[in-house]
Order: structure tokens, then C-alpha cells, then sequence
């Protein structure tokens, strides 16, 4: 096929023009004939720019993982743990534990320096089929899911006010979640900076609400309300405690954000280890000193009975300041859905520029310089799921997966470590500790399987359903002439429409 360049001008616009778009191939996928492009000024060329500094880095993870539940139903680790103070001890141990995970990540993104977390990983140690897989639950099912799980809970409490102790109806819930994904992404298309800064103000003031609760559970604790700080209880087991980790380390899960956008920090090499170092220390101490603060005014039967505990709490402790919560949970689940976003749209972004999904989910604007069409298919999905009463569903199914694809990725750290003892590493963990979280990760996904077979088998299901995905997307490449000109075509109008083009400098290393 024949290639064209795609040059800048002098007056700074950019020449899109028909010989432009004549270059994609607006194949679905497979190794890439796609335009071959000038490598121009990088200050000047179209392609993700590095905007991200450490303080950013450091809100994203933060904010990533400080979503909904520690405010809302931090349950599960209570229920399994059997008293106050095996769950108060698990919690720390899973902050242990989620620590050792992100440093194992902090190394990966330090040594490869292309974006996309999970997926860059698992294709660099095992290749294009294993990492296709974890692409296509995470597209199809997973990154949509959870933006709309998040929004619907932004809904729930952003309309709180308008209905006092009277439920939202269903369809002010669905509205005014759809309004919260279709702002979030909006930011996301305009601009790589500004939903960096909103994140930074989101990740501050979900803090902020947290500190609240954390000081004045300090001041009752000085009190002495200390009557539910005992192992008094039901007891526990091997499996209830399992399933109390289980719970807790999900509550920890998002340190892999940073990871999505490797190519677009400042500095990853340094930022990587103190990121995971500092964020990670910040949360265990957070959600430790929450949950102590939640026990001295709550009894652990009424926690378990709250719908949002840090509402609950509020209206026991805070007074005329209850309304404090509601806010901070809507400024988390809309800090936590922008840092979703702003991570993971580059998952499939990554995904499309390596030849795995359509070539224009690959390219960048023009303008903003954000890979606008990855995040527009995003949103649509997104918009759709949220009319769906039960999503929450299809998270379930494919929880398990989480868990055993972090485990694979780890085990590919240690591979790699193995066939390429002599790749650069800036930053690198001793080899016990990628051990260790692989085989406790394994453990998890035992776990979550013995605990519920039903929903690990569809999910290992519908894992599955990405192999046909993957032979028509990018084994079958004698694809019928009319079809590829239909794709081809297709793929020409959206490059018009979106003013989209691949980049025309590479913003990684190849290894």
C-alpha cells in the first residue's frame, strides 16, 4: 500500500488533507500498513506530549483508588474478619501487601517506557494473544462498567439535596450519571492537562473529607470511646479471612493507573518509585486511621447495616457539618471516573497503535493532542451500559480476572527478569518480592473461584469470547476487498470528521 507523509506547515495548521487520510488502512486490525509518518520536531509533531508531573502522578494513584467504598461500604473486610480488630489488622496488612504490588510496578514502568500498564506487559513477556485477552475484557466489559458504577454513585449522592429522604427516581439517577460521564470525557478530549488538574483538585478534597472524619475520630478516640476495639465477635476462618483480604486489597486496587501513561510522564523513571512509595504509604495510613474513626462512634452492627457509612457517620458526629460527606463523596467518585478515564482510554489507545483493535482508535487530534477517538468509543459504550439496571453484574463476573491477570503480569516481571537479565532497569525490587505478590495474587484468584464458581465460570467465559474477537481482528488478513475498502473508507471519514491522524513521532523506547 502506498504510504504518505504527513508534514507540517508554516502558518502551524496542520495539513490534513485527502493524501493524509488516503494513508490509513481502516482495517480492524493486525499489523499495521498504516500511513507512515515524518519524524519531525517533537515539540511540534502530533503525538501525546508529556504533561504529567510527580505531584500529578501521585493524585492520579490517590485518587484512582480512593474512590467510592471507603466512604460508602468499607463491609466486606468486617464481615469476613469476624471482630473489630482482626478487621482493623487486615486492612493494614492488605495496605502492606497492595505496597509490594505497586513497587512491582513501579519497576515495570520504570523499565518500559511505553504506556498502556497491563497490556504493554503481558505482550512484552508473553505476547500478542495473552495481552489481546486482557484487552478485550477490559474494553468490553470492564473500563465502561466501572465509569458507570462510579457515575451512578456521583448520581445517587450529587442529587441528594433535590429529594431529602426520599429515593431518586431511576431516571434522575440515569441523567445525571450520563451528564457525569459525558463531562468527564469532554475534559479528557480537550485537554491532557486540565483533567490532570482536576484530578489533583478532586484526589485534595476526597482527602480533605477523609481528614475530617480521621481528626474527629481522633477527638472521640481521646474521649474514650473505645468499646468496640476488641476481637470480640463471631470469630473467623481461613476462608472468611481470605475473603476479608480478598475485599481489602480491592479496596487498595488502582496502582497500575500511573502505568496507562507512562509515555506522558515528566520524568518516569524517577517518578515510579516514589509515586508507589508515597501514595501507597498516604492510603494504608488513611484507611487504617478511617476505619478506627468509623469505631468510635459506630458499632460494627451498625456499620454493616449503614448504606454509606461515612454519611452515617456524619449524622452522628458531625452535626450541623454532616453535609460534609455527601460532598466528598461526589468530589471522589468524580476524581476516581476522570482518573479511570485519563488512565485507561489509554489501554485502548496502546492497543490500536500496536495493530490490535481498529487503526483510528490509534490516532491522536490534531489540536488537543489526546487520543480522542479511544475515549469517544469510551464514552458511547459507557453512555449505553448506564441505562442497564444491573452492571454491577457484569463487574462481578469478571472480578476474578482482575486478580489473575495482575498475577500473570507479575509472573511475566519475573520471566523477563529471567530472559532479559540484561534490560535497563533504573529501579528494581529484590526478586522475593514479585514472588511473593504473584503467588498471593494466584492465591486471591483461588480464592474468588472457590467462593463463587458460578461467576468465575461466565467470566472465564466471557474472557473467552475475545478468541473469535482476536482471528477476525488479526489472524484473518486476507480479508475480502470490499470489506477492507468499506473499513478503509470508514476509517477516512472519521479521520475527517475528528481531525485525527496516527503520531508522527514515537513517545517510547522500543526495547
Amino acid at each position: 500500500m502506498e504510504s504518505k507523509d504527513v508534514r507540517h506547515r508554516n502558518d502551524g495548521v496542520h495539513p490534513y488533507d485527502e493524501k493524509t487520510a488516503a494513508g490509513a488502512t481502516g482495517t480492524s486490525a493486525g499489523p499495521s500498513d498504516t500511513t507512515t509518518v515524518v519524524k519531525s520536531d517533537p515539540g511540534n509533531a502530533v503525538s501525546m506530549k508529556k504533561q504529567i508531573n510527580l505531584f500529578a502522578g501521585i493524585c492520579l494513584v490517590m485518587g484512582s483508588i480512593i474512590g467510592s467504598g471507603i466512604f460508602i461500604s468499607p463491609k466486606g473486610v468486617l464481615e469476613n474478619s469476624g471482630s473489630v480488630g482482626m478487621a482493623l489488622i487486615v486492612w493494614a496488612a492488605c495496605g502492606v501487601v497492595a505496597f509490594l504490588g505497586a513497587l512491582c510496578y513501579a519497576e515495570l514502568g520504570s523499565t518500559f517506557s511505553k504506556s498502556g500498564g497491563e497490556y504493554t506487559y503481558l505482550n512484552e513477556a508473553f505476547g500478542r494473544v495473552l495481552a489481546f485477552m486482557y484487552l478485550w475484557v477490559n474494553f468490553s466489559i470492564v473500563l465502561p462498567g466501572n465509569v458507570v458504577i462510579i457515575a451512578q454513585t456521583f448520581a445517587v449522592y450529587a442529587i441528594v439535596p433535590f429529594y431529602g429522604d426520599c429515593d431518586a427516581p431511576r431516571w434522575a439517577v440515569v441523567l445525571v450519571s450520563q451528564a457525569c460521564i459525558i463531562m468527564v470525557f469532554a475534559c479528557n478530549v480537550l485537554t491532557v492537562r486540565g483533567s490532570a488538574w482536576v484530578n489533583n483538585v478532586c484526589t485534595v478534597g476526597k482527602v480533605l473529607g477523609l481528614a475530617v472524619i480521621i481528626v474527629s475520630g481522633v477527638v472521640l478516640l481521646f474521649q474514650g470511646n473505645t468499646e468496640y476495639f476488641n476481637f470480640d465477635g463471631e470469630g473467623t476462618d481461613l476462608l472468611k479471612l481470605s475473603l476479608a483480604f480478598y475485599s481489602g486489597l480491592f479496596s487498595y486496587s488502582g496502582w497500575s493507573n500511573l502505568n496507562a501513561i507512562t509515555e506522558e510522564l515528566k520524568n518516569p523513571k524517577r517518578d515510579f518509585p516514589i509515586t508507589a512509595t508515597v501514595s501507597m504509604t498516604l492510603i494504608t495510613v488513611i484507611y487504617v486511621m478511617t476505619n478506627i474513626a468509623y469505631f468510635t462512634a459506630l458499632s460494627p452492627q451498625e456499620l454493616l447495616a449503614s448504606p454509606a457509612v461515612a454519611v452515617t457517620y456524619g449524622n452522628k458526629v458531625l452535626g450541623n457539618f454532616a453535609w460534609l460527606m455527601p460532598l466528598a463523596v461526589v468530589l471522589s467518585t468524580y476524581g476516581a471516573n476522570n482518573g479511570t478515564v485519563l488512565a485507561n482510554s489509554r489501554l485502548i489507545f496502546v492497543g490500536a497503535r500496536d495493530g490490535l483493535f481498529p487503526d483510528l482508535l490509534g490516532m491522536v487530534n490534531i489540536r488537543f493532542l489526546t487520543p480522542m477517538p479511544a475515549l469517544l468509543i469510551m464514552m458511547l459504550l459507557s453512555l449505553v451500559y448506564s441505562v442497564y439496571d444491573d452492571v454491577g453484574s457484569l463487574i462481578n463476573y469478571t472480578g476474578f480476572a482482575y486478580w489473575l491477570f495482575v498475577a500473570i503480569t507479575i509472573t511475566g516481571m519475573v520471566w523477563l527478569r529471567y530472559r532479559k537479565p540484561d534490560m535497563e532497569r533504573s529501579f528494581k525490587v529484590p526478586l522475593v518480592i514479585p514472588i511473593f505478590f504473584s503467588l498471593f495474587c494466584y492465591f486471591l484468584v483461588f480464592v474468588s473461584i472457590f467462593a463463587s464458581p458460578q461467576e468465575a465460570l461466565i467470566g472465564t467465559v466471557i474472557i473467552l469470547t475475545g478468541i473469535p474477537v482476536y482471528i477476525y481482528a488479526v489472524l484473518w488478513r486476507n480479508k475480502p476487498k470490499s470489506l477492507q475498502n468499506l473499513l478503509k473508507g470508514g476509517t477516512t471519514g472519521f479521520q475527517k470528521l475528528l481531525l485525527v491522524v496516527k503520531q508522527e513521532v514515537d513517545t517510547f523506547e522500543k526495547q
